[in-house]
Parts: structure tokens; C-alpha cells; sequence
């Protein structure tokens, strides 16, 4: 489909390839603007003596400030940074008192021939490394004490990295979906339950 006469113009003009023609309706009207603005450029006339300063009298004029107000300012900036400054120690604050005590909780595994036992459980998002239990003693215990916020923990012992066992003195197990079995510990402000 041909793109029509004016389509072309338009095309041509915004790429810079070819001007209007010389009789179009356009030309014409831009040929007028041109010439009356030059002609109103030649007759600009200077502005009559006083005229700035006959607006500036009809102006209100601006108050002054008082002295104090810059310094009243500054106590408002002043007031609301120790206001702020009081709110973050009053969250601190409460923070701290309503936080979860910690409970040190004693985790055992009878593992006469273990070279290494690591306690792996809900509390440390199932990392080994992270608890190792020391040990062994002479009769084949390890032990390690660990402080836990209160709530129900879920664990299991992982000897020499790759077998993993349950606490067998756990009163609660549940199984993980995974093969396994884990061991349940109930911790309270009072000492561990289950």
C-alpha cells in the first residue's frame, strides 16, 4: 500500500530529506507568524519609568522573622531525635524482657568405638559440624550440653559422619520422611520434657 501525499510530507520532514512544498497551506501560515512576529519584534517598546518599582509597592511586604524561630526550629529537630532515641531503647528494652530464655539441655549416645558424634537437629537447621559431642569417656559415652530457646526440638546423633542414630533414651520419636527416626525433646523454662 502507497503511503499518501501528506503521509509522505510528514515522512520526509521528520527525516530531514525534503522541506514542504513552497504552496502548501502550512508554509503559508508559518510565512505569517513569522512576519508578525518580526514585526512586533521592531516595535518593542521599553517599559515605562517606575513601572517596577509601582509593583513592587503593591506587593505585601514579607514579614520578618523573629530571632527565636531558627533556634525554636533546631529544639524541634532536637525534641523529635530524643524522642526517636527514647522509642528505639523502649524496643530494646522490650526486646530483651520478652525474648525466649535459654535452656542448657544434656544430650548423651553410648558409642564405645565412634571416632566422632555430632548432635544434628531442628535447633541448628540440620547442620552437621556444628555440635560435636565430646567424648568418649571410659565407658564409651558422649556427652554435650547445649542451650536451647524453649519449644520442641527434633534431633539426631551422627556418628563418624555417616550413620545416622536416635537418642536411644528419647521417650518421643516420629519419623522424618527420610528413612529415619527422629528423636523429640520438649524444652521449658523448667528443664527439658519427653
Amino acid at each position: 500500500m502507497k503511503p499518501n501525499t501528506s503521509d509522505e510530507h510528514i515522512h520526509n520532514a521528520l527525516d530531514g530529506t525534503s522541506a514542504p512544498p513552497p504552496d502548501s497551506e502550512a508554509v503559508t501560515i508559518l510565512r505569517q507568524y513569522q512576519e508578525i512576529l518580526t514585526a512586533l519584534e521592531r516595535h518593542r517598546a521599553a517599559a515605562p519609568p517606575g513601572l517596577r518599582a509601582r509593583i513592587l509597592s503593591q506587593l505585601e511586604p514579607h514579614p520578618q522573622q523573629p530571632r527565636w524561630l531558627p533556634s525554636l526550629h533546631q529544639w524541634w529537630i532536637s525534641a523529635l531525635s530524643g524522642a526517636a532515641a527514647m522509642l528505639l531503647v523502649a524496643i530494646g528494652w522490650w526486646h530483651w524482657n520478652t525474648r525466649t530464655p535459654l535452656v542448657n539441655v544434656h544430650f548423651e549416645l553410648h558409642a564405645p568405638g565412634a571416632r566422632q558424634v555430632e548432635l544434628v537437629g531442628s535447633f541448628n537447621h540440620w547442620q552437621p559440624g556444628s555440635i560435636r559431642l565430646t567424648g568418649p569417656d571410659a565407658s564409651g559415652h558422649w556427652t554435650a550440653t547445649v542451650a536451647l530457646p524453649e519449644g520442641r526440638h527434633e534431633y539426631l546423633f551422627l556418628v563418624d559422619g555417616q550413620q545416622w542414630v536416635t537418642d536411644p533414651s528419647a521417650t518421643v520419636v516420629r519419623p522424618d520422611g527420610f528413612g529415619h527416626v527422629n528423636a523429640i525433646r520438649e524444652v521449658t523454662r523448667e528443664g527439658t520434657m519427653l
